[in-house]
């Protein structure tokens, strides 16, 4: 009967948490680079939400786009060079309009909450009053005094963009699925070391200790008989 090699549980333990650690590190790395991508934001008009040379991560699924998404866009239908970047205020079927001495702007015949924007929503000094085709978007920057934005286009179906022009959206960290992702690699790197570390103790077990039951002792040295 052969004896059982000494470290071969702890061999298969290390193969196995090592071979689902890749698995937990490289799927949200795969998910990322198929359905995500990044910028840095590079002027001042997202203040204070983003300032110069953040990154910001966004999906490139833009079909779900709602009020408030922070969103990168191509500008190309104002005849400008993009991309930008800014917030999505209204979607189609929304009536935006802002009128000079309003203390909000009004999204649909009511006041707008906008805890994010710099200064007074207003600032700049534009007013508008815009139905939102369907189809498009009406964006503006956080920064309202230096910004260009939908107010400068009202030539464009009253500066609206096709949501077609939407580049990626800002993904939510405390999204479902960013914390699924988040939870998976932190998981997965985890179980490298623990791998490691099994398999370094079955290497050693296998090196200190016989194959067999008759098999040779660590450091025991074999004499002739006379």
């Amino acid at each position: 009967m052969t004896a059982r090699r000494p470290g071969r549980k702890r061999g298969i333990w290390a193969i196995a948490l090592l071979v689902l650690g890749v698995m937990l590190i490289g799927g949200p790395i795969a998910v990322l680079l198929s359905r995500f991508t990044a910028t840095h934001q590079s002027s001042d008009n997202m203040l204070p939400t983003f300032v110069r040379g953040d990154l910001i991560v966004l999906r490139t699924d833009t079909s779900g786009v709602r009020r408030g998404d922070v969103a990168t866009y191509d500008p190309a239908e104002w005849g400008l060079e993009g991309p930008f970047i800014g917030r999505v205020v209204a979607v189609g079927g929304d009536r935006v309009s802002y009128a000079m001495g309003d203390a909000a702007l009004k999204l649909n015949g009511q006041p707008l909450d906008e805890p994010y924007v710099k200064a007074e929503p207003g600032d700049g000094g534009v007013p508008f009053d815009v139905t939102v085709p369907g189809g498009r978007v009406f964006i503006l920057g956080d920064n309202r005094g230096n910004s260009q934005d939908s107010r400068f286009h009202p030539e464009h179906d009253g500066g609206t963009l096709p949501a077609s022009a939407l580049i990626g959206i800002e993904e939510d960290q405390e999204s479902p699925l960013s914390v699924a992702l988040g939870m998976a690699m932190f998981a997965g790197t985890l179980l490298l070391p623990v791998a490691l570390g099994l398999g370094i103790a079955s290497l050693v077990a296998r090196r200190r200790r016989p194959v067999g039951p008759h098999g040779p002792v660590w450091g025991a040295t074999q004499v002739d008989a006379p």
